[in-house]
């Protein structure tokens, strides 16, 4: 049987309680014996909060996310139009707020190209200043989750969730919560006139927080927006995102048949022939390491799928493949120095290969035995039973 889509009250309470039981420091049993890069044990990432059970980048789930034990409150930097850095995935607004609700504002909606890709017609976060979108209220984008907070929250500055992590770290002294920041399209931003990295660099020098031992990721999939960060004096721990389209589920082979998920925008508007594939060999690793500290792989990268059906034709979902060997990525990012954060973690049955039974804690366990740094989760609550789960059997 699937699993229920939102966390349970029984199993938020059971984070809970063996974090309670666990110090609170931010390295739990960082015993420094793990196949981790460091030794410690690895990170439980909120990705974009917890929107397995609240809509994603909002307050209130970032503060369920920090209740459920998450190490890491993950988000995507968008900027308004008088350059406030907003947390939302995409650039447009209509799949997670109510903007289509708001008649004042109908007359903005048009189409656009973002990183070479035709969107809209669309309402851009662009074409409205910070006040404008705080009117808005925020909505759960998948189908399947549950959509009993829609519009009841607002959209969520940069600043405010800086903010929480210092409360939380201010409230539990011992508990270090990282703040994970995606540049988000950023050459389509720049080209706009809303650059997102000096602002960025800006508000980190303000809370101190520049710094290589500070409390701060900042991962993009554009190489060329980290490297600038870098020449401007970023100095904090800096992730190389890495995505792919799909896969042959017949091979167990990543596919780019998309634009967007194919390569950095930067190496399309350069007629580099490379994907992202070229990222996960040796030669890419060596490369990322020139400007990064580690990388964040699309989770197949490490454990490929795959699957055919009686007639050998390749199966048509990822609930249908199963696992194959794991590749090397792992350790040979290790050899590097570069940590590996996989994303993303999700307890939906149609998620999960059939190599883990319906079980979302069988997968993260899987990536925790081969050494994963931390993991990208929309479950922190899922994810953190699962590592103390782990933890257990493997002090």
């Amino acid at each position: 049987m699937k699993r229920p889509f939102i966390a349970t009250a029984t199993l938020i309470a059971a984070a809970l309680f063996i974090a309670g039981c666990a110090s609170n420091d931010g390295n739990l049993q960082a015993a420094g014996h793990f196949k981790t890069l460091d030794g410690n044990r690895p990170l439980i990432v909120g990705h974009r909060g917890l929107p397995g059970l609240y809509p994603e980048e909002v307050i209130a789930g970032y503060k369920a996310a920090i209740a459920a034990g998450t190490d890491a409150l993950e988000l995507d930097l968008q900027s308004s139009s008088d350059g406030v850095l907003f947390a939302c995935h995409n650039v447009f607004l209509s799949d997670t707020t109510d903007v289509a609700n708001h008649p004042e504002f109908a007359s903005r909606r048009k189409s656009r190209m973002v990183d070479g890709v035709a969107t809209g017609p669309e309402w851009y976060i662009s074409d409205f200043t910070a006040a404008e979108l705080k009117t808005l209220r925020v909505k759960q984008p998948i189908a399947v989750r549950s959509k009993q907070y829609d519009g009841q929250f607002q959209m969520a500055t940069f600043q405010e969730i800086i903010d929480l992590a210092k409360q939380t770290m201010a409230a539990e002294p011992q508990r270090k919560l990282y703040v994970y920041p995606e540049t988000k399209n950023p050459l389509y931003q720049r080209e706009l006139g809303l650059p997102l990295e000096a602002k960025l660099l800006e508000m980190l020098n303000n809370e101190g927080w520049n710094t290589p031992d500070s409390p701060v990721f900042v991962q993009s999939f554009e190489p060329v927006s980290l490297k600038l960060m870098r020449k401007m004096g970023l100095k904090t721990k800096v992730v190389q995102l890495i995505d792919g389209d799909g896969t042959d589920f017949k091979t167990g082979v990543m596919t780019y048949g998309s634009p967007d998920t194919a390569k950095p925008y930067s190496w399309l508007k350069a007629n580099d022939p490379r994907t992202f594939a070229a990222m996960v060999t040796p030669a890419g690793l060596a490369e990322i390491r020139t400007y990064a500290d580690g990388i964040g792989p699309w989770k197949l990268y490490i454990l490929p799928p795959q699957g055919v059906d009686a007639a050998g034709n390749a199966v048509k979902t990822l609930d249908q493949a199963s696992n194959m060997a794991p590749t090397n990525l792992v350790a040979d990012a290790h050899k590097l120095g570069l940590f590996v954060h996989p994303f993303t973690f999700r307890d939906e049955g149609t998620r999960l290969t059939k190599t883990y039974h319906g079980d979302p804690k069988a997968e993260y366990k899987a990536y925790f035995d081969l050494g994963t740094d931390g993991v990208f989760t929309d479950f922190s609550t899922t994810g953190r039973v699962a590592l103390d789960e782990w933890l257990a059997v493997n002090k």
